[in-house]
């Protein structure tokens, strides 16, 4: 485990829990013994980093320990009692980003890493800390800013005959920096679009092993499981963890055919029939929202194919230790539930048809991002007509400030506290 320390004070107070006095050097570490209470000292290592080369920017001292959450707290009561405080929830990265050593785009990547749950978030993340979206923005920063030093420049001088830049100039600059937002726009992702959490149902008929083959994905007795036919009445979801993400996998009530349906309605009660067909329709309609649709077919089943609302992403032929044989189709696959063969394929399935996207990963952006974004793309808007129509060149230097401001915004290089506020509010405490 580890316990890290920030702040000028930050290797004073970790000389109190080392058996003897360490003179702490730059950026190295070394083995030592902690003390803590009355407790027997224990070895562990300690690491210190010098400001300003740190994470944070500051001193940094890091003790790593043995694996033991109850010796960490006590470790962390008598840092407390010896002058240090706990941080607040991402205040370590709060401190990075205040001593400039990311910036905010950056600390957001900090939090999608420690939220990520499936390999294209953690792309996405990676993303963002490592600074792309800081690279994607600074052409459009800088001719912003290029443009607007020179319009001040001109009301300096504007009693001076002397023109800094022309009306065609100053479209071709703000040209350029609403291309480069709009391209930023057009090829990347959107934060909603990343972090979904797919969403698989299992449809077909009662009795085709959808509750079983539910049970083996998760691994224990999630769905009730009989030979019974139409045991499960409403849908039944878990989740599901395969090679590159977490999905939500969803066990809907068997769909049956249009005349079985009105057989099994004739000879059942009127509130069990109710009840039959409001589950009828709520298997309908998770088959038409999800993302995608998983078919079971038993292969020892005489009956025609379901007519489905919509065809399914992937065709799974179950109780394969009992029948001999499945039908070959294309995008489909033969498994048992019940001794796991084949199973191992059905996830990588799974996983294609949940994770796999077409070229790269894409930059993302979120929805602070995207406001900003359109600021700027609206105040670029206004400043071309300022320009066009000769107005005072302090209106139009007023608009160049706005673009500016609001994509500076983004990386929080000009950013209201409140902003700050939401940002960093969102991590949890160590980071």
């Amino acid at each position: 485990m580890v316990v890290r320390l920030s702040g000028s004070n930050a290797t004073s107070i970790a000389q109190h829990v080392l058996v003897e006095a360490y003179a702490f050097p730059a950026s190295t570490g070394a083995r030592l013994r902690f003390r803590v209470r009355d407790l027997p000292s224990f070895p562990g290592w300690v690491y210190s980093f010098r400001s300003p080369k740190s994470v944070t920017g500051e001193d940094v001292v890091e003790l790593h320990l043995p694996g033991n959450p109850l010796v960490a707290r006590m470790l962390l009561e008598d840092l407390i009692a010896h002058g240090a405080r706990q941080a607040d929830p991402g205040e370590f990265t709060a401190r990075a980003y205040f001593n400039g050593r990311i910036d905010l785009a950056q600390a957001e990547g900090v939090a999608a890493t420690i939220a990520a749950q499936s390999d294209a978030q953690l792309q996405a993340a990676r993303q963002l800390l490592g600074g792309e979206l800081a690279r994607r923005l600074r052409p459009a920063m800088d001719s912003i800013a290029e443009t607007l030093a020179l319009v001040e420049v001109g009301i300096d001088f504007s009693e001076e005959d002397v023109t800094f830049l022309s009306t065609e100039q100053i479209h071709s600059r703000l040209d350029s920096a609403d291309r480069a937002l709009d391209d930023l726009l057009r090829e990347s992702a959107r934060f909603e679009d990343v972090t979904h959490e797919p969403q698989i149902v299992l449809v077909g008929r009662p009795n085709a092993g959808k509750s079983t083959l539910l049970n083996a994905l998760v691994g224990e007795e999630r769905a009730v499981v009989s030979p019974v036919a139409g045991t499960t009445r409403d849908a039944i979801s878990a989740h599901v963890t395969l090679p590159h993400g977490v999905v939500r996998i969803i066990d809907v009530a068997g769909i049956e055919k249009t005349s079985d349906r009105q057989r099994h309605l004739s000879a059942t009660a009127s509130a069990q029939a109710d009840i039959d067909r409001q589950m009828q329709e709520r298997a309908q309609q998770m088959i038409q929202s999800a993302d995608r649709v998983v078919l079971a077919i038993d292969p020892a089943d005489p009956d025609p194919p379901l007519d489905l609302p919509r065809k399914p992403d992937l065709i799974v032929y179950t109780k394969a230790d009992l029948s001999a044989s499945a039908p070959t189709v294309h995008n489909s696959v033969s498994v048992s539930a019940l001794t796991g063969g084949r199973m191992t394929e059905l996830c990588q399935q799974l996983d294609r048809l949940a994770f796999e996207r077409e070229g790269g990963q894409a930059l993302t952006l979120n929805s602070r991002h995207l406001q900003c974004i359109a600021t700027a793309r609206e105040a670029i808007a206004r400043a071309r007509e300022l320009a066009q129509s000769n107005v005072a060149q302090e209106l139009l230097a007023m608009e160049l400030r706005e673009a500016l401001d609001a994509v500076g915004q983004i990386l929080g290089q000009v950013t209201p506290d409140d902003v700050l506020g939401r940002v960093f509010a969102t991590f949890c405490i160590g980071k």
